[in-house]
């Protein structure tokens, strides 16, 4: 019998046979795994040869942001003060989104967010055609914050800037689906937040309160992230208190334009005087705050008046004429060709064609840059101290 020779066999198991036998249970164990969804196959090599590749292609511009996540490289790109941004999935290597790593259960929720972050910031004539993933056009991932542009092509007036919105992290944490860095304290961006370094200018309307076309005023003021100062009569007040309020509540102002709306300059003295604290008592019973602004009627009176009355007076130098014209067209067409920054517009709130002419105006003024504040906002964005006893027809900044 010959004898075996174990030395031979023992190579041929270590060459052979146990390589199949690891090979084997590798395979097995790759299987399972995909089998049971606990991983993917792909080149781990994939995700490095991407981001070289785009490092290679945006050579020529500054690198700004190179950072490794979880499940993505996040790769963004500077020239002539143009960004452009980068997602590798780390798993496939392939060029994707910020919004695929919205937690799937959590995408309504995420864009509920972003939806009511959008209505904070922008009018609604911009918001409203923002909504929906298909207008985002990109994604910036900064430090504590990601910024979400839109595309904005469907926004009527036709606005020029870049639409865009920043999301702290602390407002959507809990939709996405990788580590992120919070601050401890932030503030959101708000439409009502007015900057000092736009064009603004103050809206004013006389002769209220006026019931149903103040309120529907005050919507459109609202939907546009404006305010307005409104010139009361006193002896219309108590009839219009739920208005009054509305006004109030809606962040507006409200002044005096005296109690019976009588020219000053044909008034004794007295009578003018008596008539105004009657409106300062009606107004503060009803609100409980007292009055800063007088408009005289008509833009009357007399330095009589001005030194007797511990009021500030406010005039305008926009006048509209909406109670002459009564035209939609006209009283739009009279504040686009002469506006300018600092000025008082004049209105009155008792025509239906005001309130259209409003509804039209002020989505135009915001895509030309302006803000529209009331007279206290505009002299505070202005440096302006308004003082008693003095009489101003525009707030240009001093």
């Amino acid at each position: 019998m010959k004898k075996v020779d174990y030395k031979a066999l023992s190579i041929i198991l270590l060459v052979f046979i146990i390589p199949c036998f690891i090979y084997y249970s590798k395979y097995e164990n790759i299987r399972n795994s995909i089998e049971n969804n606990s991983i993917t196959l792909f080149d781990e090599n994939k995700a490095e040869n991407k981001v070289n590749a785009l490092l290679e292609e945006n050579r020529d511009k500054e690198l700004i942001n190179n950072t490794s996540y979880e499940k993505f490289v996040y790769l963004s790109f500077k020239k002539d003060e143009i960004m452009t941004h980068f997602v590798v999935d780390i798993k496939t290597g392939e060029e994707t989104t910020i919004l695929n790593y919205v937690k799937e259960d959590k995408k309504t929720e995420f864009f509920n967010k972003i939806k009511e972050l959008l209505y904070l910031k922008y009018p609604k004539f911009i918001a409203s055609n923002l909504e929906g993933e298909e207008q985002i056009l990109d994604v910036e991932l900064l430090e504590n914050e990601l910024i979400i542009y839109y595309k904005g092509d469907s926004v009527e007036p036709k606005i020029e800037d870049q639409l865009l919105l920043h999301v702290n992290y602390n407002e959507v944490k809990d939709y996405l689906d990788f580590t992120l860095a919070l601050d401890n304290k932030y503030e959101n961006e708000n439409g009502y937040h007015y900057n000092k370094n736009k064009k603004t200018v103050a809206l004013t309307f006389d002769d209220g309160p006026n019931g149903e076309k103040t309120n529907r005023l005050l919507n459109i003021l609202e939907e546009n992230k404006a305010h307005a100062t409104f010139f009361m009569v006193g002896n219309r007040m108590e009839s219009g208190r739920d208005t009054i309020l509305n006004v109030l509540n809606k962040g507006n102002e409200i002044g005096s334009h005296s109690y019976s709306h009588q020219n000053m300059k044909r008034m004794r003295l007295n009578d003018v005087i008596q008539g105004e604290k009657k409106t300062r008592e009606i107004y503060k019973s009803i609100t409980g705050k007292d009055l800063l602004y007088t408009r005289p009627p008509y833009g009357n009176i007399t330095s009589q008046i001005k030194s007797n009355l511990d009021t500030i007076f406010i005039n305008w130098n926009l006048d509209t004429e909406d109670w002459l014209h009564r035209d939609k067209d006209k009283i739009v067409n009279a504040v686009l060709k002469d506006i300018d920054d600092g000025d008082i517009i004049l209105m009155h709130d008792s025509y239906d064609t005001t309130v259209e002419a409003v509804e039209e105006l002020l989505p135009e003024l915001y895509v030309r840059g302006y803000q529209v504040v009331s007279v206290s906002e505009l002299a505070t964005l202005k440096n302006i101290t308004l003082e008693q006893h003095h009489l101003y027809y525009s707030l240009k900044e001093v």
